[in-house]
C-alpha cells in the first residue's frame, strides 16, 4: 500500500472514530431530566430528532442552538416572524433570509398553530420528539393530547436578565444537550448590552431624556377598539429603552402592555416619543403623532423628536429585534456618544446569531425603509 493511501486510510478511520464518538457522547447524556422555567421536571428519553414549537420565539431559540435541522413544524407566523416579512405574503420581507434559514425548508414548513388554534392532529400526525412552548397552559394541553415531552420556555426578548430571557436559552440549551452553544448565545447578547451599557451607566440623571414608548405603534391613531391597542398602548418594563440611556416615564405602572389615557401622556410631557413601525414603506402612524394638535403641548412634539423604532412583538417577543432597538434607541437618545456605532453592522451580527443568516439587517431596513432613510441620514 503506497504512502498516500495509507494516508488516506487512516484520514478515514479517524473519521469515522469521531463520528462514532460524537454520536455515542450524545446517546451518553440521555436519558436526562431537566427543569423548564416553570419549575417542571421533564425527562428526555432520547436525543430529539423531530422538535415542534408553539410560537416563532421558541422556533428562533432552536435554531440559533443549531437545532434548525431538526425543526419540522411551527406556528403560523413562523414564516414572517424570523426574516422579518409581510404577514401572509412572502414576496415582501426578507426574502433571502426567507430562502435559505433551516437549510430552505422555511417556505413549506408545516403549521401547527395561529395566534388563536392549535391542530392537535396534525401535530400528533408528525410524531415528534419534543415540544417547545411559552407558557403552562399549551404544555399541559400538548402532553394531554400529543404525549410527547413538553418543555415549557417562557421569557420575554426584552427582559435580558438571568431571570428572563437568558434562563430561556439555558433550558433550551439543556433540553437540547447544548449547554455550550447557549452559554455561548448569552454571552453574546450580555456582549451587546454591555456595549451599551458601558456608556449609558455613566451617564448623570439630567442627561436621560424622558421617552415614551407606543409599543404598538400609532397605525390606527391614538386607539384601535378592535384591537385593544395602539398609540396609548404601552411597556412599563422595557429593557431596551431603560439600557439605552433613556427614562421610561411609564415605568412607575405596575404590570406590563398597559394602555393609558392621552391626557397622561400629555401630562408626563416626554422629551422623546418612540413609535414601533413594522408596516414597511408606511409612516402613517408617526405623521399622525407629530402633527396631532391634541399633543402640540408636548416637548417631543414642539422639539421634533418623535421617531419610528423597530416593532418589538411578533407573536412574541424577538430578542434580535428588541436588541436592535437597545441600539438604535441609544444612537437616537445621546447621538454624540454613540456616534460610532454602525448599526448596520451590529443589527447583521444580531440576525446572524439568532438566524444564522448573513445579511438580515440590511434586507431588513431596506424592506421596511425607514430605517434605511435613518441610517442615510447620518452619513
Amino acid at each position: 500500500m503506497s504512502k498516500a493511501n495509507r494516508l488516506s486510510r487512516s484520514l478515514l478511520i479517524l473519521l469515522i472514530c469521531s463520528i462514532f464518538f460524537m454520536s455515542f457522547t450524545a446517546m451518553a447524556s440521555y436519558p436526562k431530566t431537566i427543569t423548564d422555567t416553570q419549575g417542571r421536571e421533564i425527562t428526555l428519553d432520547n436525543a430529539p430528532e423531530k422538535i415542534i414549537t408553539r410560537s416563532p420565539d421558541e422556533a428562533r431559540t432552536v435554531i440559533a442552538l443549531g437545532y434548525g435541522d431538526k425543526l419540522i413544524a411551527g406556528e403560523q407566523a413562523t414564516k414572517s416572524c424570523l426574516c422579518p416579512m409581510t404577514f401572509d405574503n412572502t414576496a415582501e420581507g426578507c426574502i433571502d433570509c426567507f430562502e435559505s434559514i433551516i437549510d430552505g425548508r422555511m417556505p413549506d414548513l408545516p403549521e401547527i398553530s395561529t395566534r388563536y388554534d392549535i391542530y392537535f392532529e396534525k401535530i400528533a400526525a408528525l410524531k415528534p420528539d419534543l415540544i417547545f412552548c411559552g407558557n403552562l397552559k399549551d404544555a399541559e394541553a400538548f402532553e394531554d393530547k400529543i404525549g410527547c415531552p413538553v418543555v415549557v420556555l417562557g421569557g420575554q426578548g426584552w427582559n435580558f436578565g438571568e431571570d428572563g430571557y437568558y434562563n430561556s436559552i439555558r433550558v433550551a440549551g439543556q433540553a437540547l444537550d447544548a449547554e455550550d452553544k447557549a452559554d455561548e448565545l448569552i454571552a453574546f447578547a450580555k456582549g451587546k448590552v454591555d456595549m451599551i451599557e458601558s456608556v449609558t451607566d455613566g451617564l448623570k440623571p439630567e442627561e436621560r431624556p424622558k421617552v415614551y414608548f407606543a409599543s404598538r405603534g400609532a397605525g390606527a391613531g391614538f386607539y384601535d377598539p378592535k384591537e385593544g391597542r395602539d398609540f396609548t398602548r404601552t411597556e412599563p418594563k422595557y429593557d431596551p429603552l431603560s439600557m439605552a440611556g433613556g427614562i421610561n416615564i411609564a415605568s412607575e405602572i405596575n404590570g406590563s402592555t398597559v394602555n393609558v389615557a392621552l391626557e397622561q401622556i400629555i401630562a408626563w410631557n416626554p422629551d422623546f416619543i418612540f413609535i414601533s413601525n413594522s408596516d414597511a414603506g408606511n409612516n402613517t402612524g408617526l405623521e399622525f403623532i407629530k402633527n396631532s394638535p391634541e399633543l402640540s403641548s408636548i416637548n417631543a412634539i414642539k422639539n421634533g423628536n418623535v421617531y419610528n423604532c423597530f416593532y418589538p412583538h411578533c407573536r412574541g417577543t424577538p430578542p434580535d429585534r428588541n436588541l436592535l432597538n437597545m441600539m438604535y434607541m441609544a444612537k437616537v437618545l445621546h447621538p454624540e456618544e454613540f456616534k460610532d456605532l454602525d448599526l448596520e453592522k451590529e443589527g447583521n451580527e444580531i440576525f446572524k446569531a439568532f438566524l444564522g443568516v448573513d445579511g438580515v439587517f440590511t434586507e431588513y431596513a431596506d424592506y421596511l425603509v425607514w430605517p434605511r432613510e435613518y441610517l442615510d441620514s447620518l452619513k
